[in-house]
């Protein structure tokens, strides 16, 4: 990383020259300023001051001094009021990964067949989540799903919808992903470093499909294989920032994109301020617990959109 991170572990940051323009004491009435002060101060108290300080003044950095965990007392309720909920969600991963299936057992309750496609499949529609609801009077919310596609040329579609997105559904093939580790990766990476994914903590399920199948590998070995290549995914990607920023910004170290992970540390889904999680299952099961496709996938739908 640049050396202007590595002075921000060894040295105390220097208040004013942080301060955007509109910021400085010489443009602010004391009024203004006193309140900003106080500001500062209550979230020093409640948790990780830079990070947060220099969110709400509009300045975004990559440094990292600790895990990215969610925000505690003043600041998490600051960060809940700034965050709008969305109940779209998007099915996103490689092709043939099952996304597809997943998207017509969510929206039609059954099995349709499915070829592999370089247009979006897009709907909404109130989502009930088990048979049992079907005779409720309950008023189920709506739920706008997206399924991309999953062509290499095309995985960029997420970005145009990513700003409003609620959670995010990466499918992966568990028969296939130790062969297809490096471009699951890389998607994954892209979905995660995205600055609408942090700063809006859009949570995600990375569900691992086809798990009923003899060849497939298990949840823990995928969380391993794509923390190891996501690792050394960063320091490439670090590398590539560090040399646009020297080109644009002479070293100024504020970047569009976020750093993943904690600097100094092998990367961990855990270290995000994202809730990743893993589930094993299968889009094709049957049943009444399948009745809208993996119980694990119709939870956590559910939970995002309430």
């Amino acid at each position: 990383m640049s050396s202007d991170h590595s002075q921000l572990q060894q040295q105390p940051i220097d208040f004013l020259d942080a301060l955007p323009d509109w910021m400085h004491p010489d443009f602010l009435p004391p009024s203004a300023l006193a309140f900003l002060l106080v500001a500062f101060a209550v979230l020093t108290i409640s948790g990780n001051p830079a990070r947060q300080f220099w969110t709400l003044s509009g300045v975004h950095t990559t440094y990292r001094s600790t895990p990215n965990k969610r925000p505690s007392g003043f600041s998490f309720f600051l960060s809940k009021a700034r965050r709008q909920k969305s109940n779209t969600v998007l099915l996103t991963g490689l092709a043939e990964s099952g996304k597809t299936v997943l998207f017509m057992k969510l929206r039609y309750g059954s099995r349709v067949p499915t070829h592999v496609s370089l247009e979006e499949n897009d709907a909404k529609f109130p989502f009930v989540p088990s048979p049992a609801d079907t005779t409720s009077k309950r008023v189920f919310p709506t739920l706008h799903l997206i399924d991309l596609p999953g062509h290499e040329k095309l995985r960029f579609k997420y970005t145009e919808h990513i700003a409003t997105t609620g959670a995010i559904v990466f499918v992966v093939d568990s028969t296939t992903i130790a062969r297809e580790l490096r471009p699951a990766a890389e998607y994954l990476y892209d979905l995660l470093s995205n600055r609408y994914a942090q700063r809006n903590e859009i949570p995600v399920l990375i569900f691992c499909n086809k798990a009923e199948l003899l060849m497939a590998l298990g949840v823990d070995k995928i969380k391993a294989l794509l923390e190891g290549e996501m690792d050394k995914l960063r320091t490439t990607r670090a590398a590539e920032l560090q040399s646009l920023d020297d080109e644009k910004d002479h070293g100024s170290g504020h970047h569009h994109e976020e750093y993943l992970g904690v600097e100094g540390q092998p990367f961990a889904f855990d270290q995000l301020v994202n809730d990743v999680r893993f589930a094993p299952g299968s889009v094709i099961a049957e049943g009444e617990d399948h009745w809208k496709g993996p119980p694990a996938v119709v939870k956590f739908i559910s939970d995002a959109i309430q």
